[in-house]
């Protein structure tokens, strides 16, 4: 399956979207940095979805507002459970994420672990 299948852009154009960004761009901080999550969690609470992000504060502010937020760890390692990506895929896109300069909480080599650890797998 490639990524295309599945990803898409879901504007925020109506009044009722933009309000709910705005909305959620005040909890986080309006700061530049902070309005891609904010797109993401408005778009989450406006579909009733799941938010991806790794950005801990971030997660904080959303999980106080009672909304569904995890980080791409998570979602990898849901991806393993459903037999979606294998272990050591899952570990190769970590590391690309991490070539880029995402911060993440452990190497590719270290994902199975740590996702056993934490319950995740």
């Amino acid at each position: 399956m490639d990524v295309s299948d599945w990803l898409a852009v879901a504007p925020l154009d109506t009044f009722d979207e933009l309000r709910t960004f705005v909305t959620w761009a005040e909890r986080i901080g309006s700061g530049e940095r902070d309005q891609g999550e904010a797109s993401v969690f408005a778009v989450a609470e406006l579909r009733s979805a799941t938010a991806i992000t790794d950005d801990r504060e971030a997660v904080r502010v959303a999980r106080t507002y009672g909304l569904d937020v995890h980080g791409t760890i998570w979602l990898l390692s849901g991806a393993c459970r459903d037999g979606k990506l294998s272990e050591p895929a899952a570990g190769n896109l970590l590391d690309a994420l991490r070539a880029t300069g995402l911060r993440l909480p452990c190497t590719g080599a270290e994902f199975p672990s740590y996702a056993h650890h934490h319950g995740l797998l």
